[in-house]
């Protein structure tokens, strides 16, 4: 189906060949940070213990960032609604992607506390659990996110309020090295602004962002601001 993902989404060095390739993880193993670097075996054995191989019925994923406008995976439907329990947050350092040791970026995670609205994305391949392997090599590469099976409610559902639907979501985690809680907000704009990886400008990512959610009608009062800090250092 056609998503609504921007035409630059199409341009991202993340897509469907680089992962499948291994071409992501080839370039972090050739930066020298591959210190939680998860292998294939690893990813397989991750997804499997939310997933099965053998798993029967429909698969969601829950979009509040990046995959809002790049998910790399086939889509078949997409709904509007929230999670709740985690919120939108720019609380992951990247020293590869979107950053280099030196000038490391920040990319956004799903923090504990509050509410996030985003989109359910349905897998809709015939081999779905090939498309969460894709996904897991693209969101679990170096396992600073957590997948879990969370609620999500839609905002036009007709299905009563507290039932909601389960989605694969990918929350921080917080045991991570590259989790950060104490970096103020005009830190973290020039951060973004200034900083570059494999993956394209740090500031791209945001800009990105921005303009999906702004799509959608979603306002998010702290990615605006953020996007507005982030334009004086650019």
């Amino acid at each position: 189906m056609s998503s609504s993902v921007p035409p630059s989404a199409s341009k991202q060095f993340i897509n469907r060949e680089t992962l499948a390739s291994n071409a992501v993880q080839k370039l972090v193993r050739a930066r020298g940070d591959d210190r939680t670097l998860l292998s294939d075996d690893d990813l397989l054995a991750s997804r499997r213990r939310l997933i099965p191989d053998d798993y029967k019925g429909d698969l969601w994923v829950f979009a509040y960032g990046s995959l809002l406008w790049n998910p790399v995976i086939d889509i078949s439907a997409e709904k509007m609604g929230r999670i709740y329990g985690y919120h939108r947050r720019f609380c992951l350092k990247t020293e590869v992607g979107r950053g280099s040791p030196g000038d490391p970026g920040l990319v956004l995670g799903l923090d504990h506390g509050g509410s996030c609205t985003g989109m359910a994305l349905k897998i809709g391949s015939d081999n779905p659990v090939h498309e969460l392997d894709l996904l897991w090599r693209r969101e679990m590469l170096n396992s600073s996110y957590q997948p879990r099976m969370v609620r999500f409610f839609g905002d036009h559902d007709h299905q009563p309020a507290e039932q909601g639907f389960p989605v694969i979501s990918f929350v921080m985690n917080r045991d991570h090295h590259s989790y950060i809680t104490d970096i103020d907000m005009e830190t973290k704009a020039r951060m973004i602004a200034t900083a570059s990886g494999f993956a394209g400008p740090c500031r791209d990512y945001l800009i990105e962002t921005h303009k999906a959610l702004a799509a959608l009608n979603i306002t998010d009062h702290y990615i605006n601001t953020l996007y507005k800090a982030m334009l004086k250092y650019s």
